[in-house]
Protein backbone atom coordinates (compact mmCIF):
# COMPACT_ATOMS: atom_id res chain seq x y z
CA UNK A 1 0.00 0.00 0.00
CA UNK A 2 1.10 3.61 -1.06
CA UNK A 3 2.72 4.60 2.62
CA UNK A 4 0.40 8.24 2.32
CA UNK A 5 -2.30 6.49 1.68
CA UNK A 6 -1.82 4.19 4.64
CA UNK A 7 -1.43 7.53 6.73
CA UNK A 8 -4.52 9.33 5.29
CA UNK A 9 -6.35 5.97 6.74
CA UNK A 10 -5.00 6.46 10.23
CA UNK A 11 -5.67 10.05 9.98
CA UNK A 12 -9.35 10.04 8.82
CA UNK A 13 -9.60 6.77 11.25
CA UNK A 14 -8.09 7.88 14.36
CA UNK A 15 -10.53 7.98 17.63
CA UNK A 16 -9.39 9.48 21.25
CA UNK A 17 -10.02 5.58 22.71
CA UNK A 18 -7.00 4.59 20.76
CA UNK A 19 -4.29 6.67 22.60
CA UNK A 20 -3.06 6.06 26.16
CA UNK A 21 -3.59 8.78 28.33
CA UNK A 22 0.01 9.46 28.01
CA UNK A 23 -0.99 10.95 24.36
CA UNK A 24 -3.95 12.87 25.00
CA UNK A 25 -1.83 14.23 28.26
CA UNK A 26 0.55 15.69 25.48
CA UNK A 27 -1.54 17.03 23.13
CA UNK A 28 -3.35 18.99 25.56
CA UNK A 29 -0.17 20.78 26.96
CA UNK A 30 0.81 21.29 22.97
CA UNK A 31 -2.79 22.66 22.92
CA UNK A 32 -1.87 24.64 25.99
CA UNK A 33 1.69 25.53 24.19
CA UNK A 34 0.17 26.82 20.90
CA UNK A 35 -2.48 28.73 22.21
CA UNK A 36 -0.26 30.64 24.50
CA UNK A 37 1.92 31.66 22.28
CA UNK A 38 -0.59 33.08 19.51
CA UNK A 39 -2.21 35.21 22.26
CA UNK A 40 1.00 36.98 23.32
CA UNK A 41 1.24 37.83 20.20
CA UNK A 42 -2.07 39.43 19.49
CA UNK A 43 -0.76 42.92 19.43
CA UNK A 44 2.69 42.09 18.88
CA UNK A 45 4.48 44.47 15.85
CA UNK A 46 2.68 44.50 12.88
CA UNK A 47 0.03 42.26 14.05
CA UNK A 48 -2.96 44.89 14.54
CA UNK A 49 -2.36 46.30 11.07
CA UNK A 50 -2.54 43.23 9.81
CA UNK A 51 -5.39 42.52 11.49
CA UNK A 52 -7.13 45.78 9.73
CA UNK A 53 -5.78 45.63 6.89
CA UNK A 54 -7.02 41.88 6.17
CA UNK A 55 -10.36 42.91 7.67
CA UNK A 56 -11.06 45.38 4.76
CA UNK A 57 -10.82 42.81 2.38
CA UNK A 58 -12.54 39.70 4.11
CA UNK A 59 -15.45 40.71 6.44
CA UNK A 60 -17.32 37.72 8.37
CA UNK A 61 -19.35 34.91 6.50
CA UNK A 62 -22.21 34.40 8.86
CA UNK A 63 -22.15 30.50 9.27
CA UNK A 64 -18.48 30.06 8.69
CA UNK A 65 -16.39 32.28 10.70
CA UNK A 66 -14.08 32.60 13.86
CA UNK A 67 -12.38 35.20 16.30
CA UNK A 68 -8.84 36.61 15.46
CA UNK A 69 -7.71 35.51 18.88
CA UNK A 70 -7.64 38.44 21.33
CA UNK A 71 -9.64 40.63 19.02
CA UNK A 72 -12.99 41.24 19.50
CA UNK A 73 -14.16 40.66 15.94
CA UNK A 74 -14.94 37.57 13.60
CA UNK A 75 -13.62 37.20 10.25
CA UNK A 76 -14.18 34.92 7.18
CA UNK A 77 -12.61 31.56 8.82
CA UNK A 78 -9.24 31.84 5.92
CA UNK A 79 -8.69 35.03 7.27
CA UNK A 80 -9.23 34.44 10.80
CA UNK A 81 -7.00 31.46 9.95
CA UNK A 82 -4.16 33.23 8.36
CA UNK A 83 -4.00 35.97 11.35
CA UNK A 84 -4.11 33.64 13.91
CA UNK A 85 -1.29 31.38 12.16
CA UNK A 86 0.74 34.27 11.79
CA UNK A 87 0.39 35.06 16.00
CA UNK A 88 1.00 31.61 16.37
CA UNK A 89 4.69 31.91 14.74
CA UNK A 90 5.11 35.66 15.68
CA UNK A 91 6.75 35.19 18.81
CA UNK A 92 9.47 32.31 18.11
CA UNK A 93 8.35 30.42 21.40
CA UNK A 94 6.01 27.89 19.47
CA UNK A 95 6.73 24.01 19.92
CA UNK A 96 9.50 21.82 18.07
CA UNK A 97 9.20 18.98 16.57
CA UNK A 98 12.92 18.36 15.91
CA UNK A 99 12.66 14.92 13.67
CA UNK A 100 10.94 16.99 10.90
CA UNK A 101 12.90 20.19 12.15
CA UNK A 102 9.60 22.13 11.84
CA UNK A 103 7.05 23.83 14.29
CA UNK A 104 3.83 21.67 13.99
CA UNK A 105 1.53 23.42 16.82
CA UNK A 106 1.75 26.98 14.95
CA UNK A 107 0.58 25.10 12.14
CA UNK A 108 -2.18 22.11 13.27
CA UNK A 109 -3.38 23.52 16.57
CA UNK A 110 -3.99 27.08 15.28
CA UNK A 111 -6.03 25.00 12.12
CA UNK A 112 -7.73 22.70 14.56
CA UNK A 113 -8.88 25.38 16.97
CA UNK A 114 -10.21 28.00 14.24
CA UNK A 115 -11.68 25.62 12.06
CA UNK A 116 -13.38 23.69 14.92
CA UNK A 117 -15.01 27.08 16.32
CA UNK A 118 -16.35 27.84 12.77
CA UNK A 119 -17.90 24.58 12.58
CA UNK A 120 -19.04 24.30 16.09
CA UNK A 121 -17.14 21.30 16.70
CA UNK A 122 -16.53 19.79 20.57
CA UNK A 123 -13.42 19.37 22.36
CA UNK A 124 -12.78 16.03 21.43
CA UNK A 125 -13.44 16.22 17.83
CA UNK A 126 -11.01 18.99 18.41
CA UNK A 127 -7.96 16.93 20.13
CA UNK A 128 -8.45 14.35 18.15
CA UNK A 129 -7.53 16.35 15.09
CA UNK A 130 -4.43 17.52 16.76
CA UNK A 131 -3.48 14.37 16.75
CA UNK A 132 -3.67 13.52 13.74
CA UNK A 133 -2.52 16.57 12.77
CA UNK A 134 0.91 16.44 14.67
CA UNK A 135 1.60 12.88 13.26
CA UNK A 136 0.56 13.66 9.62
CA UNK A 137 2.91 16.57 9.51
CA UNK A 138 5.71 15.26 11.78
CA UNK A 139 6.08 12.02 9.83
CA UNK A 140 6.13 13.86 6.44
CA UNK A 141 9.22 15.52 7.61
CA UNK A 142 11.00 13.22 9.03
CA UNK A 143 10.78 11.08 5.99
CA UNK A 144 12.94 13.24 4.24
CA UNK A 145 16.21 15.12 4.87
CA UNK A 146 15.25 18.14 6.44
CA UNK A 147 19.55 19.37 6.54
CA UNK A 148 18.98 19.11 2.94
CA UNK A 149 15.84 21.17 2.81
CA UNK A 150 17.42 23.59 4.94
CA UNK A 151 20.24 23.83 2.99
CA UNK A 152 18.65 24.58 -0.23
CA UNK A 153 16.85 27.79 1.58
CA UNK A 154 13.68 26.05 2.29
CA UNK A 155 11.10 26.66 5.58
CA UNK A 156 10.12 23.06 6.44
CA UNK A 157 7.65 24.41 8.53
CA UNK A 158 6.07 25.66 5.57
CA UNK A 159 7.33 22.63 3.16
CA UNK A 160 5.59 20.35 5.20
CA UNK A 161 2.34 22.26 7.33
CA UNK A 162 0.18 21.87 4.48
CA UNK A 163 -0.24 18.04 5.13
CA UNK A 164 -0.32 19.09 8.64
CA UNK A 165 -3.18 21.26 8.13
CA UNK A 166 -4.66 19.46 5.83
CA UNK A 167 -5.25 16.19 8.18
CA UNK A 168 -7.16 18.74 10.58
CA UNK A 169 -9.22 20.24 8.08
CA UNK A 170 -10.27 16.70 7.09
CA UNK A 171 -11.36 15.31 10.24
CA UNK A 172 -13.22 18.12 11.28
CA UNK A 173 -14.79 18.59 7.53
CA UNK A 174 -15.29 14.70 8.74
CA UNK A 175 -14.13 13.28 5.15
CA UNK A 176 -12.90 9.32 4.28
CA UNK A 177 -9.84 8.54 3.46
CA UNK A 178 -10.47 8.68 0.24
CA UNK A 179 -10.58 12.56 0.25
CA UNK A 180 -8.25 13.06 2.52
CA UNK A 181 -5.83 11.41 0.14
CA UNK A 182 -6.68 13.65 -2.19
CA UNK A 183 -6.20 16.56 0.04
CA UNK A 184 -2.79 15.83 0.83
CA UNK A 185 -1.99 15.87 -2.83
CA UNK A 186 -3.32 19.13 -2.99
CA UNK A 187 -1.64 20.29 -0.06
CA UNK A 188 1.79 19.21 -1.71
CA UNK A 189 1.46 20.93 -4.75
CA UNK A 190 1.17 24.17 -2.49
CA UNK A 191 3.52 23.93 -0.29
CA UNK A 192 6.07 26.78 0.28
CA UNK A 193 8.16 28.64 2.39
CA UNK A 194 11.71 29.79 2.19
CA UNK A 195 14.59 31.56 3.98
CA UNK A 196 15.60 34.84 2.14
CA UNK A 197 13.99 36.66 5.11
CA UNK A 198 16.49 36.30 6.92
CA UNK A 199 18.88 38.28 5.17
CA UNK A 200 17.28 41.39 4.98
CA UNK A 201 15.82 41.04 8.75
CA UNK A 202 12.29 40.86 7.04
CA UNK A 203 9.54 39.78 9.45
CA UNK A 204 7.21 36.68 6.90
CA UNK A 205 8.75 34.16 8.48
CA UNK A 206 4.95 34.22 10.05
CA UNK A 207 3.40 33.91 7.09
CA UNK A 208 4.74 30.12 6.68
CA UNK A 209 3.10 28.75 8.42
CA UNK A 210 0.28 30.63 8.81
CA UNK A 211 0.05 30.45 4.72
CA UNK A 212 0.42 26.37 5.32
CA UNK A 213 -2.82 26.47 7.38
CA UNK A 214 -4.99 28.34 5.12
CA UNK A 215 -3.19 25.95 2.25
CA UNK A 216 -4.17 22.61 3.71
CA UNK A 217 -7.88 24.20 4.92
CA UNK A 218 -8.38 25.02 1.09
CA UNK A 219 -7.22 21.20 -0.16
CA UNK A 220 -9.38 19.68 2.51
CA UNK A 221 -12.61 22.29 1.05
CA UNK A 222 -11.62 21.02 -2.62
CA UNK A 223 -10.94 17.87 -1.64
CA UNK A 224 -14.98 17.39 -0.24
CA UNK A 225 -15.93 19.48 -3.43
CA UNK A 226 -14.67 16.68 -5.98
CA UNK A 227 -11.41 18.09 -7.11
CA UNK A 228 -8.08 15.25 -7.24
CA UNK A 229 -4.74 15.31 -5.74
CA UNK A 230 -1.83 12.99 -6.46
CA UNK A 231 -1.79 10.72 -4.19
CA UNK A 232 2.20 10.32 -5.15
CA UNK A 233 2.48 13.87 -4.44
CA UNK A 234 5.57 12.91 -2.31
CA UNK A 235 7.82 10.39 -4.24
CA UNK A 236 6.30 11.02 -8.20
CA UNK A 237 9.39 10.93 -10.28
CA UNK A 238 8.36 13.79 -12.14
CA UNK A 239 7.54 16.49 -9.54
CA UNK A 240 7.11 14.76 -6.40
CA UNK A 241 7.87 17.41 -3.37
CA UNK A 242 10.57 15.10 -1.52
CA UNK A 243 12.75 15.18 -5.37
CA UNK A 244 11.96 18.87 -5.45
CA UNK A 245 13.01 20.10 -1.89
CA UNK A 246 15.89 17.29 -0.14
CA UNK A 247 18.70 15.31 -1.23
CA UNK A 248 16.98 12.34 -0.31
CA UNK A 249 13.93 10.71 1.55
CA UNK A 250 12.54 7.51 2.96
CA UNK A 251 9.21 6.71 2.31
CA UNK A 252 8.89 3.97 5.13
CA UNK A 253 9.09 6.59 7.68
CA UNK A 254 5.57 7.44 6.64
CA UNK A 255 4.18 4.48 8.20
CA UNK A 256 6.49 2.44 9.96
CA UNK A 257 4.98 2.21 13.71
CA UNK A 258 2.09 4.11 12.67
CA UNK A 259 -0.56 4.21 15.19
CA UNK A 260 1.48 2.30 17.61
CA UNK A 261 4.08 5.55 18.56
CA UNK A 262 2.81 8.75 18.34
CA UNK A 263 5.26 11.81 17.51
CA UNK A 264 3.34 14.46 19.97
CA UNK A 265 5.09 13.28 22.31
CA UNK A 266 8.47 14.39 21.09
CA UNK A 267 7.71 17.58 20.69
CA UNK A 268 10.15 20.64 22.48
CA UNK A 269 8.51 23.43 24.13
CA UNK A 270 10.69 26.54 23.94
CA UNK A 271 12.12 28.14 27.09
CA UNK A 272 13.31 31.34 24.89
CA UNK A 273 11.98 33.96 22.33
CA UNK A 274 13.81 33.35 19.35
CA UNK A 275 15.16 30.80 17.09
CA UNK A 276 15.58 26.50 18.41
CA UNK A 277 19.03 26.92 16.82
CA UNK A 278 19.76 29.46 19.40
CA UNK A 279 18.87 27.57 22.83
CA UNK A 280 22.14 25.38 22.76
CA UNK A 281 24.04 28.29 23.07
CA UNK A 282 21.89 29.87 25.14
CA UNK A 283 21.43 27.17 27.77
CA UNK A 284 25.45 27.42 27.71
CA UNK A 285 25.75 30.42 28.57
CA UNK A 286 23.52 30.75 31.53
CA UNK A 287 24.87 27.92 33.08
CA UNK A 288 28.54 29.70 32.67
CA UNK A 289 27.22 32.60 33.77
CA UNK A 290 25.88 30.74 36.88
CA UNK A 291 29.82 29.79 38.26
CA UNK A 292 31.01 31.52 40.89
CA UNK A 293 32.67 35.03 40.39
CA UNK A 294 31.67 34.99 36.59
CA UNK A 295 31.92 38.24 35.45
CA UNK A 296 30.99 38.84 31.59
CA UNK A 297 32.91 41.80 31.14
CA UNK A 298 35.93 39.47 31.48
CA UNK A 299 35.03 37.34 28.03
CA UNK A 300 37.77 38.18 25.11
CA UNK A 301 36.15 35.69 23.03
CA UNK A 302 33.41 32.85 22.47
CA UNK A 303 33.20 29.92 20.34
CA UNK A 304 30.58 27.81 19.56
CA UNK A 305 31.09 24.60 17.69
CA UNK A 306 27.45 23.10 16.81
CA UNK A 307 25.77 21.15 13.84
CA UNK A 308 26.63 22.44 10.52
CA UNK A 309 22.82 23.86 9.97
CA UNK A 310 23.36 25.63 12.87
CA UNK A 311 26.15 27.49 11.61
CA UNK A 312 23.83 28.62 8.19
CA UNK A 313 20.99 29.13 10.33
CA UNK A 314 22.40 31.13 13.37
CA UNK A 315 26.02 31.76 12.88
CA UNK A 316 25.98 34.86 11.06
CA UNK A 317 29.54 37.39 11.87
CA UNK A 318 27.94 40.51 10.91
CA UNK A 319 25.98 42.51 14.23
CA UNK A 320 21.86 42.19 13.75
CA UNK A 321 20.49 45.35 12.97
CA UNK A 322 16.60 44.21 14.00
CA UNK A 323 15.10 42.00 16.96
CA UNK A 324 14.47 39.57 13.94
CA UNK A 325 18.00 38.98 13.09
CA UNK A 326 19.08 39.21 16.80
CA UNK A 327 16.41 36.23 17.04
CA UNK A 328 18.61 33.99 14.44
CA UNK A 329 22.12 35.09 15.92
CA UNK A 330 23.51 32.44 18.40
CA UNK A 331 26.71 35.57 19.06
CA UNK A 332 24.23 37.75 20.46
CA UNK A 333 21.71 35.43 21.88
CA UNK A 334 24.68 34.44 23.83
CA UNK A 335 25.90 37.73 24.69
CA UNK A 336 22.53 39.01 26.16
CA UNK A 337 22.66 35.79 28.22
CA UNK A 338 25.99 36.48 29.49
CA UNK A 339 24.96 39.99 30.30
CA UNK A 340 21.14 39.84 31.46
CA UNK A 341 21.26 36.01 32.48
CA UNK A 342 17.99 35.65 30.89
CA UNK A 343 16.72 36.11 27.47
CA UNK A 344 13.28 37.43 27.24
CA UNK A 345 11.51 39.52 24.88
CA UNK A 346 13.01 42.60 26.27
CA UNK A 347 16.28 41.34 25.66
CA UNK A 348 15.18 42.08 21.55
CA UNK A 349 14.64 45.58 22.06
CA UNK A 350 16.56 47.98 20.61
CA UNK A 351 18.19 49.60 23.48
CA UNK A 352 19.82 45.99 24.60
CA UNK A 353 20.51 45.71 20.95
CA UNK A 354 22.91 48.74 21.58
CA UNK A 355 24.52 47.49 24.92
CA UNK A 356 28.17 47.96 24.30
CA UNK A 357 28.82 44.76 26.66
CA UNK A 358 25.91 43.00 24.60
CA UNK A 359 27.63 43.74 21.12
CA UNK A 360 31.61 43.50 22.23
CA UNK A 361 30.81 40.07 23.63
CA UNK A 362 28.62 39.30 19.69
CA UNK A 363 31.44 40.58 18.21
CA UNK A 364 33.84 38.35 19.67
CA UNK A 365 31.89 35.16 19.21
CA UNK A 366 32.79 32.81 16.56
CA UNK A 367 30.37 29.65 15.50
CA UNK A 368 31.28 26.60 13.55
CA UNK A 369 30.74 23.20 12.59
CA UNK A 370 31.40 20.23 14.08
CA UNK A 371 31.42 16.48 13.54
CA UNK A 372 29.84 15.22 16.68
CA UNK A 373 26.85 17.46 16.44
CA UNK A 374 26.14 17.47 13.07
CA UNK A 375 26.09 14.28 13.08
CA UNK A 376 23.38 13.96 16.04
CA UNK A 377 21.70 16.08 13.40
CA UNK A 378 18.28 16.67 13.71
CA UNK A 379 17.41 13.69 16.42
CA UNK A 380 19.90 15.99 18.85
CA UNK A 381 20.62 19.36 18.62
CA UNK A 382 23.49 20.77 20.95
CA UNK A 383 26.52 22.37 21.09
CA UNK A 384 30.16 23.32 22.72
CA UNK A 385 31.32 26.42 24.59
CA UNK A 386 34.43 27.45 24.83
CA UNK A 387 34.79 30.71 26.84
CA UNK A 388 38.62 32.24 26.93
CA UNK A 389 38.91 35.18 29.51
CA UNK A 390 40.74 38.52 29.65
CA UNK A 391 43.06 36.06 31.99
CA UNK A 392 43.88 33.13 29.68
CA UNK A 393 41.51 31.20 31.56
CA UNK A 394 39.48 28.71 29.78
CA UNK A 395 35.62 27.65 30.29
CA UNK A 396 34.02 25.04 28.37
CA UNK A 397 30.31 23.91 28.86
CA UNK A 398 28.85 20.96 26.32
CA UNK A 399 24.85 21.10 26.06
CA UNK A 400 24.14 17.42 24.50
CA UNK A 401 20.35 18.12 24.88
CA UNK A 402 18.42 22.03 25.29
CA UNK A 403 16.47 22.92 27.86
CA UNK A 404 12.53 22.36 26.49
CA UNK A 405 13.86 19.67 24.66
CA UNK A 406 11.88 15.90 25.40
CA UNK A 407 14.94 14.70 27.29
CA UNK A 408 15.30 17.99 29.52
CA UNK A 409 11.27 18.90 29.42
CA UNK A 410 9.75 21.73 30.84
CA UNK A 411 7.88 21.02 34.05
CA UNK A 412 3.88 21.09 33.74
CA UNK A 413 4.03 24.06 35.83
CA UNK A 414 6.48 26.00 34.09
CA UNK A 415 4.35 24.93 30.85
CA UNK A 416 1.32 26.71 32.71
CA UNK A 417 3.44 29.89 33.84
CA UNK A 418 4.71 30.22 29.82
CA UNK A 419 1.19 30.17 28.79
CA UNK A 420 -0.56 32.24 31.42
CA UNK A 421 2.22 34.93 30.98
CA UNK A 422 1.32 35.13 27.28
CA UNK A 423 -1.77 34.97 27.91
CA UNK A 424 -1.60 37.69 30.10
CA UNK A 425 -1.22 39.96 26.99
CA UNK A 426 -4.97 40.02 25.97
CA UNK A 427 -6.78 38.19 28.70
CA UNK A 428 -7.56 39.05 33.18
CA UNK A 429 -5.70 36.60 35.16
CA UNK A 430 -8.82 34.84 35.71
CA UNK A 431 -9.93 34.50 32.16
CA UNK A 432 -6.45 33.46 31.59
CA UNK A 433 -6.94 30.39 34.24
CA UNK A 434 -10.11 29.27 33.52
CA UNK A 435 -8.77 29.43 30.06
CA UNK A 436 -6.23 26.90 30.77
CA UNK A 437 -8.82 24.65 32.70
CA UNK A 438 -10.84 24.36 29.72
CA UNK A 439 -8.05 23.43 27.86
CA UNK A 440 -6.73 20.96 29.77
CA UNK A 441 -9.99 19.60 30.32
CA UNK A 442 -10.61 20.15 26.14
CA UNK A 443 -11.84 16.43 25.38
CA UNK A 444 -14.92 17.06 27.80
CA UNK A 445 -16.28 20.42 26.72
CA UNK A 446 -19.18 20.47 24.02
CA UNK A 447 -17.63 23.43 22.22
CA UNK A 448 -14.04 24.80 21.78
CA UNK A 449 -14.49 28.48 23.69
CA UNK A 450 -14.19 31.65 21.70
CA UNK A 451 -10.71 33.41 21.94
CA UNK A 452 -12.06 36.94 21.83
Amino acid sequence: MNELRSLAEFSSSFRLEQADEDIIKAAKYCILDSVGCALGAAYYEEIPDLFCELARWSGEAPDRSAFVWGHQRKLNVFSALMLNGMMGHALELDDVHTGSKSHVGAVVVITAWTLAQALSSTGKELLEAVIAGYEVMARIGMSMDVASNRKRGWHTTGIIGTFGAAAVACRLLKLDADKTLNAFGMAGTQSSGLWAFLAEGSTCKKLHPARAAVNGLSAAILSKGGMTGPEHILDAKDGGLFRAVSDSFDMTKISSGLGASYEIKNIDKKPYPCCRTTHHAIDAALKLRSQPGFDPAQIAGVLVETYDVGVLQCGFTNYPQSGVEAKFSIPYTCAAAFVYGKVTQAEFKPEVLQNPLVMEISKNTRVVGDPLFTERYPKRWGSRMTVTLKNREVLVMQIDDMSGSTRVPLTQQQEKDKFLGLAGAVYETDKAKKLMDDILRIDSLDCVPELS
